[in-house]
């Protein structure tokens, strides 16, 4: 009498090769736009700060002048320098002056707003085939004119 008995087969229930490599494949791009994410995010933080900061010192060197027009000068190359000297990188940018308080006659209230904006390239961020290319930021300050400052 011979007794069969069924042979056993050596066989893992759950395969795991190659999972890993499926698992990097899968999160890595993921991660990927994440971290570019996260840098455009900085970039644009960076550059609203900037160009606060330029629009405030714009506003400042506007409201020194003593007439609008010699205002809106300085208070174009103030935001430029201010930009400049913090290294922001804008594609353009823009700076509008009202200085129409310089106009106004010695003893009354008069300000000067100065409004900066910033065009700030982002395409760079994403590495294939350009991206959403640019964002504008903008900033606006008023400086009150010192009354008693001698006005034209």
């Amino acid at each position: 009498m011979s007794t069969h008995r069924p042979r056993r087969r050596s066989r893992r229930l759950h395969d795991d090769r190659g999972s890993a490599a499926i698992e990097a494949a899968l999160t890595v791009p993921v991660l990927i736009i994440l971290v570019l994410l996260f840098i455009a995010a900085a970039r644009l933080q960076l550059a609203a700060q900037k160009t606060d900061a330029a629009a405030q010192a714009a506003a400042r060197a506007a409201s020194l002048e003593r007439a609008p027009g010699p205002g809106q000068e300085a208070a174009q190359q103030a935001a430029q320098q201010a930009l400049s000297g913090e290294q922001q990188a804008c594609s353009s940018v823009g700076v509008r002056t009202d200085a129409s308080g310089l106009a106004l006659p010695v003893g009354q209230v008069a300000a000067v707003t100065v409004t900066v904006t910033c065009r700030v390239p982002i395409g760079d961020l994403v590495l294939i085939g350009g991206g959403p290319g640019v964002r504008t930021v903008s900033a606006s300050f008023t400086s009150v004119i010192d009354s008693f400052r001698g006005r034209s």
